[in-house]
């Protein structure tokens, strides 16, 4: 035999009580109509009075004991009628209370499970997987519990092995560009290495007119192996922001100053803006895409970095007019690795994302290819 549903069961309970109530009246209504009933058939009596001719004792007396049982008869009906009314009543006065109790036990049964519910989809959403309900309760919130707990359990095992396997693609990719990046300065300093032994076997005399050049490549590619080694890890930690208010194009021109002597920067800031911003994060966003956009133009063309208010945000803009983007690979340049210039890891553009992020900032990009880029900066103002 199929179990029966809560909403079935309610309205069972329900249907029960309001028939039980109704039946109750019924019969409260049935005894009630006997005695009234009753009652009407001697007031019936009263007719004898107009058959009497009230001429003797007799006839008075009579007279004087059907007016006893008409005022007897008058009494009872009008306490069966406040009897019946009273009963009605109560009757109904008990229907509701026990209606009241069945919807507040249903009710009480209800909410603290889904309550329970509540607070763990809430843990769920912040990427807690292991919580765990007890399976009490009614037999459909029993069930549902289980469900939860079957979905909690699969989601905490699928998201262990998404991290595992992100893991292991992360280091795959990680030991593929280190090895790509890694090779590229190491082949110069194996060939300056392997002419340096080539000279000693043939003429060890000579070795020292290539020496100066050699130890030059050597120590330009070294630098460079250091640099990629500090891109890395400066990409790797990205700690929590230390946020103060500063002044945007306070810190922008102080920025600016190592680059003006050797490129045309136009700047065109204002200084009314204050934002919440870690100081040395906002020092790397700067000078990435700045470096960035040094890298993409001629010697020639200027950079111009705007700072002015809209709304209630500040908005820096660094714009060039160098080669652009194309298209197909603008959704991709924030992306870790990936990069078209000859030199790089791809790493720096990455790195400016998540530091906006971390900072609650927002970085967008505009590009056509031959006409140069602009990245855009919005950032909350302080001052509003």
């Amino acid at each position: 035999m199929p179990k029966l549903g809560m909403r079935t069961r309610i309205i069972l309970l329900f249907i029960i009580v309001s028939i039980g109530g109704l039946v109750l009246l019924n019969n409260v209504f049935q005894s009630k109509h006997e005695i009234i009933h009753n009652s009407l058939g001697k007031m019936e009596l009263s007719s004898r009075l107009r058959e009497l001719k009230l001429h003797s004792r007799e006839d008075s007396l009579k007279a004087e004991s059907l007016m006893k049982d008409f005022n007897s008869t008058k009494a009872v009906l009008i306490t069966s009628l406040g009897d019946s009314r009273i009963a009605t009543s109560v009757v109904l006065f008990l229907i509701i209370v026990i209606s009241s109790t069945i919807f507040i036990f249903v009710i009480c049964r209800l909410s603290k499970p889904l309550k329970e519910l509540k607070r763990a989809t809430e843990q769920i959403r912040q990427g807690d997987f292991s919580v765990h309900l007890p399976e009490t309760g009614i037999p459909e919130m029993k069930e549902l519990k289980n469900s939860f707990n079957v979905m909690s359990r699969e989601l905490e095992t699928t998201q262990t092995r998404l991290l595992v396997a992100e893991k292991e693609m992360i280091w795959k990719d990680l030991s593929r560009i280190l090895a790509h990046e890694i090779k590229n300065p190491l082949t110069p300093i194996q060939l300056v290495v392997q002419r340096l032994e080539e000279r000693l076997e043939a003429d060890c005399d000579t070795i020292k007119e290539l020496l100066p050049e050699s130890i030059s490549i050597i120590s330009q590619e070294v630098d460079n192996l250091q640099l990629l080694a500090q891109d890395f890890s400066n990409y790797a930690k990205v700690n929590q922001p230390n946020t103060e208010e500063l002044s945007p194009a306070l810190s922008i021109r102080e920025i600016v100053k190592s680059y003006v002597q050797n490129y045309q920067i136009n700047l065109d800031l204002s200084d009314t803006l204050t934002i919440r911003f870690d100081k040395t994060h906002f020092y790397q966003v700067i000078t990435n895409i700045l470096q960035n956009a040094i890298d993409a133009s001629e010697p020639d063309k200027a950079i111009d970095i705007r700072l002015y208010k809209e709304r209630s945000y500040a908005v820096l803009s660094i714009k060039d007019l160098g080669k652009g983007i194309e298209s197909k690979d603008l959704p991709r340049i924030f992306e870790p690795y990936f990069s078209k210039k000859s030199k790089g890891t791809g790493l720096g553009l990455a790195l400016v994302k998540r530091l906006c992020e971390a900072n609650g900032a927002i970085i967008r990009v505009k590009s056509k290819p031959a006409e140069g880029s602009e990245f855009t900066l919005i950032m909350e103002d302080v001052e509003k």
